[in-house]
């Protein structure tokens, strides 16, 4: 059987053209102009002639009043390339090349060939498939938050008319039987074991400054003495040292909230004066000049260097962030705790234990250094499995606490009350 042609119609006193295809439905044709005079062409298909002509002038009022995106052929890459830049100056070191990376290694390869303007969610789910494939779940979300934002800036200079990351979003893996939850605090138990190995160490006293105050490891390593009131025990976070491509750098702090002031605690205050008479006792060991009880008295060659910051390396000088993680796994195994314990896992202990205590997560979020109180309740609060034999309480305990005992109903002698 012969196909059938399409049937066209001219344009309707150029407001474009409309044709019906062999499918029944109508094909709808438009030509506009750029900024610059040069013409091109939107077109589309609807069910039937007036939804094509109405989209025909849905199309046209768009392009009057400035808000349909002029056509490019701008890649993905391309695309992000020139946002970054842009997010650059505001960006602390560490999150540039967190993005970069994410950009360069899981973005690009899947979708950075395709023009900014033709993608779509699909396009995206066929990238957050990939990584489920790859299991790579927190990918994933990163992923899916650059995108996010980036898609975001485009539709705010009008690149694009809608954000298609805002109608798809990444779904996690589900976990598997025999998974189980990863534990990302220490329990109090394991903290009581932690803290007489910490001490047996100069280098323990670091995260037992760490446990009190859920600073990040930057923000530890970044900590100088000038930043500190042992006195009105006080101090406030102005910088950090972040490891990028191996290189240990001072930068920004993470977040403007980051910057923040913070009130020690007396055992915390107690952990900064050891450490300083851990300082004051290695510098004395470093003196210059001759080195006593050696036959040439052999002058040293690495006296002790006064950098200025809080912890140190043992000739005084700036620590390097990443060899931190020795010493705290091997601090852990010495205290039998099975779970890997990195620096991280101190942080969610400090904040899992204040919540645990009752401390309202605004305050736990602002000494984290948070920029929202979601953020430390999503990512950063471990309910203890105790908490839920505390909390199990039985229904009339809980209607006899819902009720206002400035209530008369509510009181036994009440004269309404039946015998």
């Amino acid at each position: 059987m012969p196909r059938k042609k399409a049937k066209a119609t001219k344009k309707e006193n150029g407001r474009g053209s409309i044709d019906q295809l062999p499918s029944g439905k109508y094909r709808w044709r438009i030509t506009l102009r750029r900024s610059d005079g040069t013409p091109y062409t939107r077109t589309g298909t609807a069910s039937s002639r007036p939804a094509a002509q109405r989209a025909i002038d849905l199309m046209n009022a768009d392009h009057q009043q400035g808000n349909l995106p002029e056509p490019s052929r701008v890649t993905m890459t391309a695309y992000l390339n020139t946002w970054l830049e842009t997010k650059r100056p505001g960006l602390a070191r560490k999150s540039m090349h967190n993005y970069s990376r994410l950009i360069e290694l899981h973005i690009n390869p899947q979708i950075g060939q395709i023009p900014l303007q033709k993608l779509s969610a699909l396009h995206l789910q066929a990238l957050y498939n990939a990584l489920t494939t790859q299991r790579l779940g927190d990918t994933q979300r990163q992923v899916h938050n650059v995108l996010h934002a980036a898609l975001e800036h485009a539709l705010r200079l009008d690149l694009i008319n809608k954000n298609p990351a805002s109608r798809i979003r990444p779904t996690l893996p589900r976990r598997q039987p025999g998974d189980g939850v990863v534990d990302k605090a220490l329990t109090a138990e394991e903290v009581d074991r932690l803290l007489p190995v910490l001490r047996q160490s100069r280098w323990g006293v670091i995260f037992e400054f760490f446990l009190h105050t859920g600073l990040r490891r930057a923000e530890v390593c970044g900590l100088k003495w000038e930043h500190v009131d042992l006195d009105k025990g006080t101090l406030r976070i102005k910088e950090g040292v972040v490891v990028v491509n191996g290189k240990a750098d001072v930068d920004a702090t993470k977040s403007p909230l980051s910057a923040r002031p913070l009130k020690l605690t007396a055992e915390a205050v107690d952990c900064l004066r050891r450490q300083r008479a851990i300082q004051a006792q290695e510098r004395d060991a470093l003196l210059p000049g001759p080195m006593q009880g050696h036959a040439k008295a052999k002058s040293r060659v690495r006296p002790w260097i006064d950098s200025g910051y809080v912890f140190t390396a043992l000739c005084g000088t700036r620590l390097y962030p990443d060899v931190l993680l020795r010493h705290l796994k091997r601090f852990g195994t010495e205290a039998g705790i099975k779970k890997v314990v990195n620096n991280h896992v101190l942080r969610h202990t400090y904040a899992s234990l204040m919540l645990r205590a009752g401390v309202p997560m605004e305050v736990v979020s602002q000494k984290l250094g948070h920029a929202r109180p979601s953020t430390t309740s999503d990512f950063y609060r471990t309910v203890y499995p105790d908490e839920h034999d505390v909390w199990a309480l039985d229904l009339s305990d809980l209607t006899k606490h819902s009720k206002d005992p400035e209530d008369p109903k509510n009181t036994e002698d009440s004269e309404d009350s039946e015998d």
